[in-house]
Parts: structure tokens; sequence; C-alpha cells
């Protein structure tokens, strides 16, 4: 009878670490882009249901606001995301093929390269052209 609740107990163990080790390893899923996000320097998104989206500009004390629509893939690594459907701006008729790696529940990072095929998407992040965002406050 022991023998059998030791057997019981090795395979709980095994069990639990099979499905919960995977989530222990700190690294930050992919979550939902609903909502506002900053770099802090002007530039700022704000993604909205369906994949539409508004990208903010600050100029002074005012806003130069272009529409697009976006699709998240988390299930690449890292995960993609493409920009498109400007009809205003410098990027009027190209995509932009990013990709995007959370750094906390409340920041990422994105890097993209506009063109005509998803080929010109960056394979991984450099410093120099990776855009750090975070979530916006919002307006009191």
């Amino acid at each position: 009878m022991t023998r059998f609740f030791t057997q019981l107990q090795l395979l709980s163990v095994l069990a639990m670490l099979l499905f919960v080790w995977p989530n222990c390893t700190g690294k930050v899923t992919c979550h939902d882009l609903s909502g506002r996000w900053t770099t802090h320097e002007g530039q700022e998104m704000l993604f909205l249901e369906g994949g539409k989206a508004l990208w903010l500009t600050r100029f002074g004390s005012q806003y130069d606001t272009v529409p697009f629509e976006y699709e998240l893939n988390c299930k690449a690594s890292p995960a993609t995301i493409d920009l498109d459907h400007f009809y205003t701006g410098p990027y009027t008729g190209k995509t932009l093929f990013g990709i995007l790696e959370w750094t906390t529940d409340t920041s990422f990072r994105m890097q993209y390269e506009p063109g005509m095929e998803a080929n010109v998407r960056p394979e991984k992040f450099s410093m120099e052209s990776a855009v750090k965002f975070s979530a916006a406050r919002s307006p009191k």
C-alpha cells in the first residue's frame, strides 16, 4: 500500500513539474495591446479593438494623428506585429513589418522596417532601432 502512495506522489510531482515549471521561467508572455502606449518622447500608439489603431505624434501641445491597422502574432518567437493601411504620413501604402517583445506586463519593445513584403522584418532587436513603449497613464 505504501508503495502505491509513493508512486502516486512521484507521479504528482512529475505532473506538477511538467505543468508549472514552464510558467516559472520569469519570461513575460505576450499580452493584449489594447490601450494607450507611449515612448515618453512624443510618440504614442493607441491600440483599439478589431485591429484598429492610432499613431499619435506630439508637436508642442498638439498631436498629429495617423490611423492604421495592426496584427499581432504571439505564436511567433519573437512575437511579430504588422502595422499597415496607412493612408496619410510617410508610411502611406507601406506595411511596417516588426517584432515585439514584452519586457514587463506594462512595457514592451518593438522594432520594425517598412516594406512591401515580410522579408524586411527584423530577426532580432538592436539597441539603436528598438523603440520602447510603456503603458500611458489616463488623463485625469
